[in-house]
């Protein structure tokens, strides 16, 4: 993992966000690419080589402006000796991040998040969800202030059935460049309840078809949701990150469901990594 992708719009949670990338890259030899996307009329720009380059006076004003606040946004003492590169485009939040990742080989992207309320200003709301889903590299929502980033303890969250798999593999190939305690969590719920005998051996069934991976502690959690299972146990054990797969548009968290991560998403105080697994 070579490049880390932070979007900012030069808010208090973007400048988290870079913190932790800024605390990842130093960790793993990485470069960070800062992009911020400018919302400017289409009037005001012109298209060159497919993409929209500014061309009226506004557009030129903002540009300049956004290449100012850069000066003083990453001039820090946290970035000293990491390669920083700043970018800034005219493009929707999703596209844009999406699209410059893509053009970019991008390995890893890292947001700032309004806590308990989802990205703030320019992340606003759903946006979150709209990356995090359609994002095909993993995504960091960063979710506790910079100086408590730590990644020691990790929960995977998950039903461990047979057609989970490839999740499985994807997450863990990623979370071991920070070297966790792994914590595979099934929750269990009064709705969907099962004994412990069963989903023991449910879990030990789906281990054997993975025995390349070890080192990790299996949990079995009863509560009254999954999303509350997720967070209780979470919090129990001061867990650092709550790793979830996706699918893509089949919705986030594959490995659950599509209302279960959205809550997760959107209300957990831990940081989120997401990675998504490409159907086949």
């Amino acid at each position: 993992m070579k490049k880390i992708l932070v979007p900012v719009d030069f808010s208090a949670k973007s400048e988290e966000a870079l913190k932790v990338a800024a605390k990842i890259a130093r960790d793993i030899n990485a470069e960070i690419y800062v992009l911020h996307l400018l919302d400017i009329p289409e009037s005001e720009t012109d298209m060159l080589d497919g993409k929209q380059v500014p061309k009226g006076p506004m557009a030129m004003m903002l540009f300049e402006a956004t290449h100012h606040k850069f000066d003083d946004f990453l001039d820090k003492d946290y970035l000293d000796n990491i390669p920083v590169y700043e970018k800034v485009m005219t493009d929707a939040p999703v596209e844009g991040i999406s699209d410059f990742a893509k053009s970019n080989n991008i390995d890893f992207i890292v947001m700032g998040s309004h806590g308990t309320s989802g990205l703030e200003e320019f992340f606003v709301g759903s946006n979150t969800e709209k990356v995090v889903r359609s994002s095909n590299i993993p995504v960091l929502v960063v979710k506790q202030p910079a100086d408590k980033f730590k990644v020691e303890k990790v929960i995977l969250a998950g039903k461990y059935e047979s057609t989970n798999i490839e999740e499985f593999k994807k997450v863990m190939d990623f979370i071991k460049i920070f070297d966790p305690e792994v914590y595979l969590l099934r929750v269990n719920t009064i709705s969907n309840f099962k004994s412990t005998k069963e989903l023991e051996e449910i879990i030990e069934n789906f281990l054997k078809k993975v025995p390349e991976y070890k080192d990790f502690t299996t949990v079995i959690y009863n509560d009254f949701t999954v999303q509350e299972g997720i967070f209780n146990f979470a919090n129990k054990i001061d867990a650092d990150l709550i790793a979830l797969a996706t699918r893509g548009r089949q919705g986030i968290m594959h490995f659950l469901t599509d209302s279960i991560t959205e809550k997760v998403v959107n209300t957990a105080q831990k940081n989120i990594l997401t990675i998504k697994v490409n159907k086949k």
